[in-house]
């Protein structure tokens, strides 16, 4: 059990007391540190007067900030041999099915709950009671969850009204609406590339045929955009304008003006995808919603699950009224509503998302320096480009290895997603997507495994495309 030296503490607890130093706000922040893996689950806590003393605070701070974590199950505790981090109900981590058993998994890029998350799910708590007369399905989505979203766009400078945005079980599903109610099998859809794997995986599922447009260092190929967009003619397209995945790119104005107008030449439905759009990290003006450079034939989707807590489940589509309405009755032969609990803490979690963001970007760049400051010193001949949002890094490698140096990764217990994954045939064997969401030593111990497996045989062993759980 690793003991968390009290100056590191000290460190990693920063300017806790800026309105005092009492115990429930030493606990509010120590809870932070565990919910986002700076402090790791079974590692041991300084002693309490040890605390104190580094803190400058008295030892009855530390004991009540103690006792209140114990209370909530944040903290264990056994005479003789202190006391160590834990998580509620004393789940360690979340079950072998979902992450793919122990060790390192990076290929989920999505970061832990936000410490106002608890607060969060205790206001839906109280909301609750006031919704028990009701049957608990509403198949569009809460009206006061719609409203916050449309009111988000709003803000963002893409006028919206309630009946333009339907609530979804997060931005897959809503993918798979648009999919299911718009796109007739057989028929092409534009793609970028590389592009989110599961978008992939749901367009082929949907018999798509995929036509990519590249992506490279520059940004987009907006010669090729519109010669695909003018000669193919396809159905609909999908796009991740804003810190894209995997890259870290953004559209700027001017391109997604071409792009919007090219589409809308060629009449295809255009899927903007938004997911990780709140997840700015340097102070940058983005540009405007790639909606507001589109018609009606625009389809926006989005979700909390990057910006808040994938575990939330809560996602959006805002389109046209009529086409949400169809999208609500294609759903309705599989699923009639999303949870509603989970849609209040969503509208709770809208009402607060500005605090929110600021504590997640600020957790995001030091886990972002952190694995570039790895990558310099152990693998300087890996080329990327710092991104200025999202959650990884889009790597180039010194050659074509990405698949034959997950598979090896994996069997030292680092799962990867190789850079095949990320597009529609089977290239970009020299990129490997890498997020930066893990905790710091866990981002170093990774970068020290691939380190180890560069050199030699690691792209000598045989090629196959590795399938599975990416996010």
């Amino acid at each position: 059990m690793t003991l968390i030296p009290a100056h590191r503490l000290v460190s990693l607890l920063g300017p806790w007391r800026d309105d005092g130093a009492g115990r429930e706000r030493l606990a509010g922040a120590l809870r932070a540190l565990i919910l986002e893996g700076c402090l790791a689950v079974e590692s041991r806590l300084p002693a309490e007067r040890t605390l104190a003393g580094s803190l400058g605070v008295s030892r009855a701070t530390v004991t009540g900030a103690y006792d209140r974590l114990r209370e909530q199950g944040y903290i264990e505790s056994r005479q003789g041999a202190g006391s160590w981090v834990a998580l509620p109900g004393g789940h360690r981590s979340a079950p072998d099915a979902v992450v793919g058993g122990p060790g390192l998994d990076m290929r989920i890029a999505a970061l832990p709950a936000p410490a106002a998350l608890i607060e969060l799910f205790a206001a839906a708590t109280a909301e609750l009671p006031r919704w028990l007369d009701h049957h608990g399905y509403d198949p569009l989505g809460v009206p006061t969850l719609r409203r916050a979203i449309a009111d988000r766009f709003a803000r963002r400078g893409l006028p919206t009204r309630p009946e333009q945005i339907l609530v979804t079980n997060g931005a897959l599903q809503a993918l798979d609406l648009t999919i299911r109610a718009t796109l007739p099998r057989g028929r092409r859809v534009l793609v970028e590339l590389p592009s989110y794997p599961a978008a992939l995986d749901a367009f082929r599922a949907g018999g798509a045929r995929l036509t990519p447009v590249p992506i490279t260092a520059d940004g987009w190929d907006l010669e090729a955009f519109e010669a695909v967009a003018s000669q193919d003619r396809p159905a609909l397209a999908y796009l991740m304008p804003d810190f894209h995945n995997p890259t870290g790119l953004v559209m700027d104005a001017g391109a997604r003006r071409v792009a919007m107008r090219a589409l809308e030449r060629s009449d295809a439905l255009t899927v903007i995808d938004e997911t990780f759009v709140e997840l700015a990290l340097e102070d940058v003006r983005t540009p405007p919603p790639a909606a507001s450079f589109a018609g009606r034939r625009a389809i926006t989707i989005g979700s909390l699950s990057k910006a808040v807590w994938g575990g939330l489940r809560v996602g959006w589509v805002r389109a046209d009224p009529a086409l949400i309405h169809r999208m609500a009755t294609v759903r309705a032969a599989s699923d009639l509503a999303s949870p509603l609990f989970e849609q209040l803490v969503a509208t709770y979690a809208l009402e607060r998302l500005d605090d929110i963001l600021a504590e997640r970007r600020e957790l995001i760049r030091t886990r972002r320096d952190a694995l570039a400051s790895a990558l310099g010193d152990l693998l300087p001949d890996w080329r990327y480009a710092t991104p200025a949002g999202g959650l990884y890094l889009w790597v180039e490698l010194p050659g074509p290895l990405s698949t034959s140096l997950s598979l090896e990764a994996a069997r030292h217990g680092l799962r990867l997603t190789p850079g095949p994954r990320f597009a529609a045939a089977g290239v970009l064997e020299r990129h490997l997507r890498l997020p930066f969401t893990l905790a710091p030593d866990q981002l170093g111990r990774a970068v020290e495994i691939l380190a180890e497996l560069t050199p030699g045989g690691a792209a000598a062993r045989p090629v196959q495309l590795l399938a599975g759980y990416v996010a």
